[in-house]
């Protein structure tokens, strides 16, 4: 009996801590997210309230980048997005491809629209460089005997500056081949979206637009 009361002493001692720390982790976590919602919601409030527009285009932008927690995103798109549902998915999915869209502005310099910046003779360059460079950069691959006893000549003969050229030409290729495509992967990226968001995304009519219509 006593061996036994040792025993769960023992095991006491060991699992209540982490219990305790397990539990307290798990109420830290809850209490982190409904801060974080509060946190939303009182930015989200900000970012509809008339007396903005009042405010400097920094604060403005600021305060977008603070809603969508994302530091490239401006208060002009986040305006744009914020008439559209799950507005949130789709600021996640735009910032990742914005580099490769232009923005349509009307004369108040609001976002209107996007639209593609690279076009189709682009990526067919893009592509032909991409096979051009793969080419060439796994040349010492596909010739894998040639090309070591190619370098073993040259190292023999102390032409070291031509085997480094060699070696330079070819991580260069494979280098410019791998920009290619991501370039190319960046442009199908912008497409897919630009398709998913105009076809899919659901605009949400504001107050004053139901207002007008009625």
């Amino acid at each position: 009996m006593e061996t036994l009361l040792k025993i769960g002493g023992v095991l006491a001692v060991l699992v209540v801590p982490i219990i305790l720390s397990f539990l307290n982790n798990r109420l830290a976590h809850l209490k982190h997210t409904q801060e974080s919602k509060a946190e939303a919601l009182n930015l989200a409030d900000e970012f509809e309230a008339k007396e903005l527009e009042k405010r400097s285009t920094l604060y403005k932008d600021r305060l977008a980048k603070s809603l969508f927690n994302n530091d490239a995103l401006t208060y002009s798109e986040a305006k744009f997005f914020s008439n559209y549902e799950n507005a949130d998915l789709w600021v996640r999915e735009y910032v990742k491809i914005r580099g490769m869209l232009k923005r349509e502005r009307d004369d108040d310099g609001a976002v209107t629209e996007f639209k593609h910046k690279s076009n189709w003779i682009k990526v067919t360059f893009a592509l032909i460089g991409y096979v051009t460079f793969a080419f060439i950069g796994l040349t010492p691959f596909y010739k894998f005997y040639k090309y070591v006893d190619l370098v073993i000549n040259y190292y023999e003969k102390g032409m070291f500056l031509s085997i480094f050229i060699i070696v330079a030409l070819h991580i260069i290729c494979l280098i410019a081949g791998f920009l290619c495509l991501k370039y190319v992967e960046k442009c199908a990226d912008c497409g897919i979206f630009l398709h998913d968001f105009y076809k899919v995304a659901f605009k949400v009519t504001g107050t004053e637009e139901k207002k007008k219509l009625k």
